[in-house]
């Protein structure tokens, strides 16, 4: 996760046509920065080859062939990208704008791994949604809105885990049920005349119904993991999928273990693979690939259906048998970029292999008592910390694993003070308008100051605007304006997701017959009024207060 920057967004120049961009890479980084054109179309990677070098360590030549070789600033497919240059690890978007880990996508803005979607704004890990809002793990859904977990759903409203639900607020754990306010059957009438004493418009009103969805929500029972249509798998968020082991947020899957983040479909025969999948097969060790690849070992950023290839970076056309490659495109029996003949390829790459056992790449870290250790890196590692391109703070692995500055320069990991950002800001957030409707169109020319001032742990950027497109849909759906810059708010949607890890826990259904139980239907459970003693691995860890199920008796709970 230390090579993925998903969020520090720079402006600066690009090294070849010197126009202004965003990139992931400040002005002033140690190697060349190219615009997504530029990248895609002004330079040949072959012009950088290098000779294998058996004095030296592998990982030594390929950091140093980096150092010299443009990298692209914004990791997206540049040719896919439609009226969206503002968005980073992408491919095939039109009219987005600050989308990271998203493909599929028209009209949308500020989301993360949001696929398939159209008319979107501030969502987590969703997938073929339509003009939803706020909303983490949607699939297939329609105007929903401030929900998690809801599939199959139209017209959903600070709801969470309802599958086939229409017109719902405030719901928990329903299936194909219609108006329903806090799991209560209304009429259609009585629910749209509750409906239209609810003020969305407001702010402040906004947070109010939040907390109280979330505390009624606290009083449901969650099933053990989250995952539809499985069989033998174990993590969290898991669809779909056949065999799959100590995952988190996988879709269709198959013989998988120790994998995250494969969000796009159909992945087979992967292990320690993090990021993205996409008919992707026979992956170990690979952070950011998919679409395509197999048969591929220890790459990164590897888009494309490319076979037999390892330690590679940056290959986003098919390519095939590769070692130690960067940026190629359509290359067969490469090392290092240079090119050989397949004869001389099948006899470099054992001798590469038993010299990198022999000769392996030394980096000293620090453990969890910070004391120095040295690492060896082999044949069958990951690249080194040191050859990410990017500070600990500005990846993923802060999100998920967050370091202090101080934590993370004893474990020697790179760290990036904040650039200062000379914002005028123009509106306070606490200044904002309460209620949509008493925003007019001036709001486009404020320079509006986030809430944070840069005082949170979330990449925040101090201030932000609001753009017309934005602006049009709040004003549609009636949603007051946000009042956190779009890193805050995406720190704000990814602290309601569990952690990648799993604990031993034991099912708390105390029996049909309890009288604690407050809460689902009185169906009687195979463990009659004793309490169920089932066990399993669950990503809620066990001093959390929400209420955790095995699957028969969440499934005996759910209405």
């Amino acid at each position: 996760m230390m090579f993925s920057n998903e969020r520090a967004f720079y402006r600066r120049k690009c090294d070849h046509c010197e126009k202004d961009f965003i990139s992931l890479f400040p002005a002033g980084a140690s190697h060349p920065v190219y615009c997504g054109p530029c990248f895609w179309d002004k330079w040949d990677p072959m012009d950088y080859g290098r000779e294998y070098d058996f004095s030296q360590p592998f990982f030594e030549q390929f950091k140093s062939m980096l150092a010299r070789m443009p990298r692209t600033g914004q990791q997206v497919i540049t040719p896919t990208l439609v009226n969206s240059e503002y968005c980073c690890i992408a491919s095939y978007l039109k009219n987005c704008y600050l989308l990271t880990n998203s493909d599929y996508d028209e009209d949308c803005a500020y989301g993360a791994a949001l696929e398939h979607s159209r008319n979107c704004f501030d969502m987590y890990m969703s997938d073929e949604c339509e003009s939803c809002y706020k909303g983490i793990n949607l699939r297939k859904c329609f105007k929903t809105f401030f929900s998690f977990e809801c599939e199959n759903c139209v017209e959903v409203y600070f709801s969470k885990n309802l599958k086939g639900c229409s017109y719902c607020f405030g719901c928990v754990n329903l299936r194909n049920k219609a108006y329903h306010i806090f799991n209560t059957p209304r009429t259609k009438e009585s629910y749209f005349q509750e409906l239209r004493k609810i003020n969305f418009g407001s702010y402040a009103a906004v947070l109010k119904i939040r907390k109280e969805a979330e505390e009624y929500a606290k009083k449901l029972p969650n099933r053990f993991m989250t995952g539809t249509h499985n069989i033998n798998t174990t993590g969290e968020y898991i669809f779909h999928s056949k065999n799959v082991r100590q995952s988190h947020q996988v879709l269709n899957a198959e013989d998988c273990k120790f994998c995250h983040f494969l969000w796009m479909a159909n992945t087979k025969d992967a292990y320690d693979f993090t990021m993205w999948g996409g008919d992707a097969s026979m992956i170990y060790e690979c952070m950011e690939a998919g679409g395509g690849l197999s048969r591929a070992k220890f790459c990164f950023e590897c888009w494309c259906p490319a076979h037999d290839v390892q330690y590679c970076m940056e290959l986003s056309e098919a390519n095939s048998n590769l070692f130690g490659c960067y940026a190629l495109r359509n290359k067969s029996y490469c090392i290092l970029n240079k090119q050989y003949s397949k004869e001389e390829y099948g006899s470099l790459i054992p001798k590469i292999i038993q010299q990198m056992n022999e000769m392996p790449y030394i980096s000293e870290s620090r453990d969890q008592n910070l004391e120095i250790r040295k690492i060896e890196y082999k044949y069958g590692e990951f690249f080194p910390n040191e050859l990410s391109p990017f500070a600990y703070n500005e990846t993923i692995a802060q999100e998920y694993f967050p370091l202090t500055k101080e934590t993370a320069h004893a474990k020697r990991y790179q760290w990036r003070e904040p650039e200062e950002r000379k914002y005028e800001v123009s509106m306070r957030a606490g200044d904002l308008p309460d209620h949509i409707r008493d925003a007019t169109d001036k709001i486009l020319k404020e320079t509006i100051g986030c809430e944070h001032e840069r005082k949170c742990a979330e990449q925040c950027t101090s201030a932000f605007r609001i753009t017309p497109a934005e602006f049009e849909f709040y004003r549609k759906i009636n949603i007051s304006l946000p009042r956190l810059c779009p890193n805050c708010r995406h720190y704000a949607r990814i602290s309601q997701r569990n952690p990648l890890k799993l604990w031993k826990r034991k099912c708390q259904c105390a029996g049909t017959q309890s009288q604690n139980r407050s809460y689902g239907n009185m169906t009687d459970h195979f463990h009659g009024s004793s309490p169920c003693h089932n066990e399993f691995e669950t990503s809620y860890v066990p001093d959390r207060p929400e209420i955790v199920h095995c699957e028969k008796c969440y499934q005996a709970e759910v209405i």
